[in-house]
């Protein structure tokens, strides 16, 4: 049986080997990023590291022209950097822009939960609200303001209801909060409130209600929209609202509404439910925490979605 040396040696003998060899010498060393590192360190570097390097020169060569190319290299998310290590030169890999902001952006969507909303909705961006009217100014500068209050003192700063005609862009503006909010590093949930009183029903089958119950009233910031528009029953007005709306009240966590009916008609949708008759006193109890958490302010204005098709 042949060493491994024997074997080794005949091999770098081949022709092809040697003219492989030189191309592959002859690129790691005319590579601008090779020869600007070797120059940084001129005084610490010999030829003998440099021959011993060699591999590691060739793996960080096509690593950053894969980069400059706009390709993956074999660490997505990472740059290769070299450094000395003591008689050789070698690669390390630290993590590039891209990566911190990917990294970011991903931290945010775990604190976001939107997923009921429009794609619209879940991309707005308050630098995009469309600020046209004294209407629409307005209700923008309640947003900055609560931003500016909640930075200074979360406990204390008061949400928004929102009233307003089909369209306005009551919803937007939510989402585009929403998504302010999460840069700030906290949790948000937004819910279409309709479509949530119709999902908490099925979680009857897994016994999952009190904790998604747990997980909407508990979060940072709470945002009810097109609360009024749900089929208003006993055990969603008295179970599900007050629920929510009873916790966040005494841990003073801020909550945004938004609805087509202001807070006189909402109060009389939440005294009618189609299986308990006419409730004022439990809907005046329900209007007493939305009151404490929320500052109504009315928006008026065209209907954007005709305004857009």
């Amino acid at each position: 049986m042949q060493k491994i040396n024997q074997i080794l040696t005949r091999f770098t003998r081949d022709p092809k080997f040697q003219a492989d060899y030189k191309a592959t010498v002859d690129y790691v060393l005319n590579h601008p990023d090779v020869k600007a590192f070797v120059d940084q360190y001129e005084d610490a570097i010999s030829q003998e590291m440099i021959e011993n390097s060699l591999s590691k020169l060739n793996e960080f060569a096509r690593e950053m022209d894969l980069i400059r190319r706009g390709e993956q290299g074999q660490n997505p998310g990472f740059k290769p950097v070299l450094f000395l290590n003591y008689n050789y030169i070698d690669v390390s890999y630290v993590p590039t822009k891209a990566y911190y902001d990917n990294k970011e952006k991903q931290q945010q969507r775990s604190l976001l939960d939107n997923r009921m909303m429009s794609a619209d909705v879940r991309e707005a961006s308050l630098t995009e609200y469309y600020a046209n009217t004294e209407s629409r100014k307005q209700l923008l500068a309640e947003v900055i303001s609560f931003l500016d209050e909640y930075k200074k003192n979360p406990h204390r700063a008061q949400g928004l209801y929102i009233s307003g005609e089909f369209g306005v862009g009551k919803t937007y503006l939510l989402g585009a909060l929403a998504n302010a909010l999460v840069k700030l590093n906290k949790s948000v949930t937004m819910i279409h409130y309709p479509t949530f009183t119709t999902e908490i029903k099925s979680t009857f089958a897994d016994n999952s209600t009190q904790q998604v119950l747990t997980d909407v009233k508990s979060v940072d910031i709470l945002i009810i929209d097109d609360i009024g528009a749900e089929a208003n029953t006993v055990w969603v007005r008295d179970e599900v609202l007050t629920t929510i709306l009873e916790y966040r009240m005494k841990e003073s966590l801020p909550t945004f509404f938004s609805s087509n009916f202001n807070l006189k008609e909402i109060e009389s949708h939440l005294a009618h439910s189609r299986d308990g008759g006419n409730e004022t006193i439990k809907a005046k109890r329900i209007m007493e925490r939305i009151r404490y958490l929320a500052k109504e302010v009315s928006l008026t204005g065209e209907n954007l979605r005709h305004r857009n098709r």
